[in-house]
């Protein structure tokens, strides 16, 4: 008789646990970000101005600034997670945090991946290199060897141009701006307000024109829509109270929401 009341009782407890399961798996992860009280977000932690690694290990930034600001209007925090970019949307996908708020252009191929918010900025890609090469645009180089982070759109770009033999990968700016400087390669191409550091640190100059324009959003899991809603509720809110110029003028002296 015990052990047909054992046998009744770890069935019933089997039971609740794969409901309790069941449960779990069928919540939202706006929800699971409410019941926790804070969001993940994804960044290279090495793209200054917008997410690099302060002296005391600390992850700074307009993007860290921007995802305080969302997550203050959501009623949540904001916990930063630095990633190499070329598997920042692998890591989305499969669920190792919860956003990308870290530099992430809006493209064809990445919505069919993932979905964006409204952009958070526009954004350009810029050719830089050292002043006394005497360049005016990237046309000018001959079999030239050019740096760019593994995964961007850069890379692509580079890709398709006759006149460079060589896009040489990086994992981070930082490293790819110390190449340039160094005489490694001939310049790089990243984005133009992350060269705006550039001529200061690494004696690079902005050479030529805009090769592109893009436009930068928050990504989310494409199941993720009430996510996605809260997010543009958020930036909506952030943008029009003041918050977002502020962030903005503080890292960059202009809007970059601004066109």
């Amino acid at each position: 008789m015990k052990k047909k009341f054992l046998a009744v009782v770890m069935a019933v407890g089997l039971s609740m646990s794969l409901i309790a399961c069941g449960g779990q798996s069928d919540q939202s992860t706006l929800e699971k970000i409410k019941e926790e009280g804070k969001f993940t977000y994804a960044l290279s932690g090495a793209y200054p101005p917008f997410n690099s690694i302060d002296d005391s290990g600390d992850v700074v930034g307009f993007d860290v600034d921007i995802a305080n600001a969302l997550a203050s209007e959501m009623g949540v925090e904001a916990e930063p997670i630095t990633t190499q970019w070329d598997g920042i949307v692998g890591g989305l996908k499969s669920d190792r945090f919860d956003t990308v708020i870290g530099g992430l252009a809006i493209t064809e191929d990445r919505l069919k991946e993932v979905s964006f918010t409204e952009p958070y900025y526009y954004d350009g890609a810029q050719f830089f290199a050292k002043k006394d090469l005497n360049l005016n645009s990237i046309e000018d180089l001959t079999d030239g060897k050019v740096g760019v982070v593994t995964g961007t759109t850069f890379q692509k770009e580079l890709e398709t141009m006759d006149n460079i033999k060589e896009a040489v990968q990086f994992e981070s700016d930082i490293e790819n701006f110390m190449a340039a400087s160094d005489g490694r390669s001939d310049g790089i191409v990243t984005s133009r307000f992350v060269g705006i550091q550039a001529p200061a640190e690494y004696n690079l100059v902005a050479v030529g024109p805009l090769l592109y324009t893009e436009d930068i959003g928050i990504a989310v899991r494409q199941e993720d829509e009430d996510l996605l809603k809260e997010l543009n509720r958020a930036l909506k809110v952030i943008t029009e109270n003041g918050t977002y110029e502020e962030i903005s003028q503080r890292w960059f002296g202009t809007n970059i929401l601004e066109k």
